[in-house]
């Protein structure tokens, strides 16, 4: 991706943003018949120029469609990839933290393959056509499908997960060939699996193998409904996640005060690293100047030419009023710093 007109510290997000409860009725309407396929295209269409609007409004140098389009960013994957049986559903806890946190996932009953587009090209090209920020594409990578679902086929995970890398590089390839040349890829599970770093960073570089474009990789300990998942700790990926084929990494570190920036003293890296400041699961919008003190505190381990601002994960399950006035707060603290380095 070109940074030619990036600042110093540039501001992106995660990737989702917060979902509007409308849209839910109006996807139940399509479903029933009441509204047509256009019709409910038409509303997530306005959905993400209302997107696209918070983020530029918001001032974030970096931006993407909120992922509004997609039903979760496990499903919208998992139901068009051949292998998963959504009829057949089972109860499946989310993370190690809290097991009543349960979803109602698929069973994997066949060899994943592909089946069909996931049209994440023509999502590209929407966002593209109406952004004038930078833009990116995140994709859920093949660990997190695979958790989510209950493997009834397969008897190794790995060759699991190795096939849905191969599925998901198709798709890469996609998006690049549209003009698209940053993808992040969300791998929020991998801190509750350290013991499979070897082979995860395996699976991973044969995702983005031959993918012309800028990677990230995003990992934390899980977000859903604004609640952490799991237990682990980054210190249990490091150092096999610099092993990574990426660019950028991006990590949380406002819900943990810091902790695992040390990290990047301890291990020495060229990777840029995305430094979440902004704590999704705090109802507590920040101010500019505890955003500001952040990313001071983050400068002490990493150098500024090598760091992007980011939210620590997804804004989906929070009122929109807030994701935007969290955006806002991340991005005049990041021009306050840049002030203090002395740059305009």
């Amino acid at each position: 991706m070109s940074t030619q007109n990036l600042p110093l510290l540039p501001t992106s997000v995660i990737g989702s943003y917060s979902f509007p409860r409308w849209l839910d009725q109006v996807r139940d309407l399509g479903t029933k018949g009441v509204l047509t396929h256009d019709q409910v295209e038409e509303a997530h269409d306005n959905a993400v120029k209302s997107v696209i609007k918070d983020h530029e409004l918001a001032g974030v140098d970096i931006i993407t469609d909120g992922e509004i389009r997609r039903e979760t960013m496990v499903y919208f994957f998992s139901k068009r990839i051949h292998g998963f049986d959504f009829e057949h559903t089972k109860l499946h806890a989310i993370g190690n933290l809290d097991p009543s946190i349960q979803m109602p996932d698929p069973v994997i009953r066949d060899r994943v393959k592909w089946q069909q587009s996931l049209t994440m090209d023509e999502h590209f090209k929407f966002l593209k056509e109406h952004a004038v920020a930078h833009t990116k594409v995140c994709v859920t990578g093949p660990q997190m499908l695979a958790k989510r679902a209950t493997n009834e086929y397969y008897k190794d995970e790995k060759e699991l997960i190795f096939d849905l890398a191969g599925i998901l590089n198709r798709e890469l390839k996609g998006l690049v060939a549209v003009g698209c040349d940053f993808i992040q890829i969300d791998e929020p599970v991998w801190v509750g699996y350290p013991q499979d770093m070897p082979w995860l960073v395996q699976t991973f570089n044969k995702l983005v193998e031959g993918v012309n474009a800028k990677i990230a990789l995003h990992v934390c300990y899980g977000n859903y409904q604004l609640k952490k998942l799991f237990t682990g700790q980054y210190a249990e990926l490091f150092p096999a996640i610099l092993e990574t084929h990426t660019q950028q990494l991006c990590l949380e570190f406002a819900v943990s005060d810091g902790v695992g920036l040390e990290l990047f003293q301890q291990y020495k890296t060229d990777k840029e690293i995305a430094i979440g400041v902004i704590d999704v699961k705090d109802d507590t919008v920040e101010s500019p100047e505890v955003v500001a003190q952040r990313i001071r505190h983050a400068l002490k381990y990493i150098p500024a030419e090598k760091m992007s601002i980011v939210p620590d994960c997804g804004m989906k399950f929070m009122p929109q009023a807030r994701a935007f006035g969290k955006l806002k707060a991340m991005v005049e603290g990041a021009r306050i710093v840049r002030k203090e380095l002395g740059v305009a």
